[in-house]
């Protein structure tokens, strides 16, 4: 196994600078996901990783080995690279063991050697031989086609596999069931991942370690809890995750001021960037706390508040809750454990240590 290092990479597309001169580490053995909106640069930069675009400038090295430098550029087919694309990228006219077994003949590998693998890696993704292997794609679901794209990825025994939003054309449910099995593998594998997609979900089941993009760069990275539970600036703290975000008028060395005269104790160690300057109070949405009679008298930033809406999505109870004129947050409950009604009043906590100013 081995690892990828990248160093000042930038691409330009005329006027637009697509990556803005990112540097990347990814650990042998380590599963990274690129996490960033529609125009980010996560596939750009995927892209110049597999050797399928050419940066303008920068290095890309993988495996200690020098793929794209001064003088040096390494054609995709020689990179030992395995790579998932969104569209399955299967040949509708092969069956499944030809479609797997592709790469192993392009390597010239023997024919008793070739059939143990893509029987291994058939098993490996949960699809028999006896009962697959002589299917043509057509034949395939879509959860059945991305098996056998992430079997044929995985055959040749690569360094490094690349996906490039794999899940995103299945339904809520495969992708649920597809997320499980492409983590179970990688355990299994061990192999290196870069991972790309818009999906926050997917990236916090995924991933060891998840890279936040915008704009052609790196905002942030981190352990996925470590984004979600502290965010940088607004941007991640919006992207990753339900978030409230409130104005804040003043925040001076004691309380911060929010709206409606709503003063609140926020630990410095949550608080980010300048003292002075525009700034704006995250919280959580499951971390806006409802609170009973014996808890209001034990917690800290507790409100009296209105619920102004109530949304049922299944395992969970969504309340739009007014603390005051022009002042609303959004609390998540589990369902099952209290029922609100729109119009009851109730006494809420924005506890300190949950609370981020940005």
């Amino acid at each position: 196994m081995s690892g990828i290092r990248v160093q000042g990479l930038t691409k330009h597309y005329g006027e637009v600078v697509a990556v803005k001169g990112i540097d990347l580490a990814v650990a042998s053995g380590e599963f990274v996901t690129l996490l960033g909106p529609s125009g980010s640069g996560k596939t750009t930069t995927l892209r110049m990783v597999a050797g399928l675009e050419q940066p303008d400038s920068g290095t890309i090295e993988i495996g200690g080995r020098l793929m794209r430098g001064p003088g040096v550029n390494v054609p995709a087919h020689q990179r030992s690279l395995g790579m998932v694309f969104q569209s399955y990228a299967m040949w509708p006219h092969k069956t499944v063991y030809e479609n797997i077994a592709f790469p192993l003949r392009m390597r010239r590998i023997a024919r008793g050697d070739e059939r143990a693998r893509v029987e291994r890696m058939l098993a490996v993704v949960g699809l028999e031989y006896a009962e697959y292997g002589k299917r043509f794609p057509s034949q395939l679901s879509g959860g059945q086609q991305q098996r056998v794209a992430l079997a044929r990825a995985l055959v040749a025994d690569p360094q490094i596999i690349l996906y490039d939003e794999p899940l995103s054309n299945l339904d809520a449910r495969l992708r649920d069931t597809m997320r499980t099995l492409l983590r179970s593998i990688h355990d299994q594998v061990g192999v290196t991942a870069l991972y790309v997609t818009h999906d926050q979900l997917e990236a916090m089941v995924l991933s060891d370690r998840v890279c936040v993009m915008n704009q052609g760069e790196i905002v942030q990275q981190g352990m996925p809890r470590d984004l979600y539970e502290r965010p940088s600036d607004l941007f991640v703290a919006e992207f990753v995750g339900h978030a409230n975000v409130l104005p804040v008028l003043d925040a001076g060395a004691g309380a911060i001021t929010i709206a409606a005269g709503i003063a609140l104790q926020v630990p410095s160690a949550n608080r980010r960037g300048a003292a002075s300057g525009m700034h704006r109070l995250v919280i959580r949405y499951h971390q806006v706390r409802l609170l009973d009679g014996d808890d209001a008298a034990v917690a800290d930033n507790v409100f009296a508040a209105r619920v102004r809406d109530v949304m049922y999505l299944g395992d969970r109870i969504r309340y739009t809750l007014e603390l005051g004129a022009g002042c609303t947050v959004i609390a998540e409950a589990v369902a099952g454990e209290r029922l609100l009604d729109k119009g009851a009043c109730v006494r809420v906590g924005l506890p300190g240590e949950s609370c981020i100013v940005i």
